[in-house]
């Protein structure tokens, strides 16, 4: 079976493509549809985030140019042409696309260095795909085994002490923007989903004075509302309420600016000269970034709060040689593994491709 992952991510690719390329979850379902019968890979899995999106396939009968097909899938998807971004793919085989997975799986090639988001991300993709019947033996096993080496790696070294988050960075910003105004700050937060809320909890663990949660779904921002002991907000209201809070942070999955300029100019004026700090959490972006040049207005968006983690970051690293070997010896277990269910005619061609 071959294995082939193609991708994009922070480290290659700017946001501004990166929302492009970005798959939403509702749209999952039939984007593996379509790269399994129409690019006629056999097992498939799309890994979609704020700062990656990739494409995991195996098949033992690929395409004659497998990378130019996903490559081609990517495209469809975004109506964009294959050299505006191609520039920005990598393209992974074999023991490195294995690899790649696990370090991804493990925190390793993130943004903020060892944090934990993304091994919930990792493993609803494969339960996506695996749901949808996407996958199968190869790609059951890559990700049972990368989501099992997070385990370790998580349980052996201190990868995740300290800043691992985006949410903790929020609120580490936060402090910094409101000083010792925090304990009594505002919050508007948009969204409910799995960062909302890894936001609100830290939010809330530091001390932030109030925070107001709104959703497209009323009973989603109600149940994030009282379990952080904050308010809710219908989505009509929240536009209004910018007037009165001090920061809003925005991670919703719809496909378009949720706040733009001609939302705010009004706003800005009730404020009365007093700054708005405004963090968009969401690729494809949620705020429009247009909005980083009006006065009275600070836009962070999630390349911008990189740089906010770097003290815990160097911390962290020190740990990055435990966590690699670690790694490397569960992809090494991992490919012997597979070599072992194969025919013995077979397997000196896997390690070759390994």
């Amino acid at each position: 079976m071959n294995l082939l992952l193609v991708g994009v991510s922070h480290r290659t690719t700017p946001v501004e493509l990166r929302e492009r390329l970005a798959i939403p979850g509702r749209d999952l379902p039939e984007a593996l549809t379509c790269l399994r019968t129409a690019f006629e890979f056999e097992e498939a899995v799309i890994l979609s985030t704020c700062n990656r999106v990739e494409c995991y396939v195996a098949s033992a009968r690929a395409p004659a140019n497998p990378t130019d097909s996903l490559i081609d899938f990517l495209a469809s998807r975004s109506r964009l042409h294959p050299e505006q971004f191609q520039p920005y793919v990598y393209c992974l085989t074999g023991r490195a696309a294995a690899a790649h997975l696990f370090r991804v799986a493990a925190g390793l090639d993130s943004m903020i260095f060892g944090e934990s988001e993304i091994t919930a991300q990792v493993k609803q993709a494969y339960l996506t795909a695996h749901a949808r019947g996407a996958t199968g033996p190869s790609l059951n096993r890559l990700f049972q085994n990368a989501l099992h080496a997070t385990k370790l790696v998580r349980s052996r070294t201190r990868v995740a002490e300290g800043q691992a988050s985006i949410g903790s960075v929020v609120a580490t910003l936060a402090k910094q923007v409101l000083g010792p105004r925090f304990s009594e700050a505002q919050v508007l937060l948009w969204g409910a989903g799995k960062a909302a809320e890894a936001t609100t909890r830290h939010l809330v663990a530091s001390g932030i004075g109030g925070l107001w949660i709104v959703n497209r779904t009323p009973a989603k921002a109600q149940d994030l509302a009282t379990l952080c002991q904050g308010q809710c907000l219908s989505w009509e209201q929240a536009i209004g309420h910018l007037a009165h809070v001090d920061i809003a942070v925005v991670c919703t999955q719809a496909p378009h600016y949720v706040i733009d300029r001609h939302d705010l100019e009004p706003i800005l004026l009730q404020r009365q000269g007093r700054v708005l700090c405004l963090v968009d959490l969401a690729v494809p972006r949620n705020i429009d970034p247009a909005l980083a040049a009006q006065p009275g207005v600070q836009l962070y968006n999630v390349d911008d709060l990189q740089t906010l983690a770097q003290g815990a970051l160097q911390r962290r690293r020190q740990e990055a040689a435990r966590c690699e070997a670690l790694i490397m010896h569960q992809v090494q277990y991992f490919i012997r593994r597979q070599a072992s269910r194969l025919p013995q005619e077979v397997r000196s061609c896997v390690a070759i491709e390994a």
